[in-house]
């Protein structure tokens, strides 16, 4: 039978005029057999492209696990894929990182999406903190601010560094602005304030030790957004969006 290329080929010369004759010198085929193709209808028979079903798919040493990570997903959707390596090497897992990360974002369970509902505080209970790091012909600086929750009053300064230091001078230098201190400080996942924060896998957050003394200094409790979940601190996040 002629092949899907040749056919496609020969009938291209043909519509192009070409005599069998030239068509074989072009093709490396005998006329006879040209003849006999065109005689046969072989011509005549559909272009159809050939087209290749889904691969079967590769057992992976990851197959007999899935269940598990399944189960530690449904139950807590935030678990990182390192802890769930450490798990599942502990019940036997022979394989490697790569694949169960991958198999994690197609499995990990997607919370729908909260409905945006304005939250006001009363005066005097929270402020929000943020950094945020611009670039400049004389360097990289990075912006401090404190938004107060009630009265969205903003205090702002550029900094060289993002560091303890720089967050602790930053937040009395607020402080003597606005007048006060609020009783809360919601913070994002700052290194600065956070440690660790487990909650997404069932545990507690950890605060920093030495932060946690300048905030019992200053009598204010502060308090850390979930990982991800931004919006809960949005007003210093969306004047960090204006700085910018």
């Amino acid at each position: 039978m002629i092949g899907w290329e040749r056919r496609v080929l020969l009938r291209h010369y043909l519509d192009e005029g070409l005599t069998v004759t030239e068509i074989s010198r072009e093709l490396g085929i005998s006329r006879q057999t040209i003849y006999r193709w065109i005689s046969e209808g072989e011509l005549d028979r559909d272009l159809e492209e050939v087209r290749y079903g889904p691969r079967p798919p590769v057992p992976t040493k990851l197959d007999a696990y899935k269940a598990i990570v399944r189960e530690r997903l449904e139950e807590y959707p935030e678990l990182t894929a390192v802890r769930l390596l450490a798990e599942i090497r502990a019940a036997g897992y022979p394989g490697g990182y790569t694949q169960l990360r991958e198999y994690v974002r197609k499995v990990r369970p997607r919370a729908p999406a909260d409905p945006l509902v304005r939250f006001e505080t009363d005066p005097g209970v929270q402020g929000q903190v943020d950094f945020a790091h611009f670039r400049f012909p004389w360097g990289r600086r990075y912006l401090l601010l404190v938004v107060l929750g009630y009265s969205r009053l903003l205090w702002l300064r550029f900094y060289r560094r993002q560091d303890m230091s720089t967050l602790l001078k930053g937040l009395e230098a607020a402080f003597g602005f606005v007048g006060g201190v609020p009783r809360e400080l919601l913070f994002d996942q700052m290194k600065s304030v956070i440690v660790r924060d487990l909650r997404g896998e069932g545990g507690r957050v950890t605060e920093n030790a030495e932060f946690l003394r300048f905030a019992a200094h200053w009598g204010f409790r502060p308090r850390a957004c979930r990982p991800y979940r931004a919006k809960t601190k949005g007003y210093a996040s969306y004047c960090t969006l204006l700085a910018g």
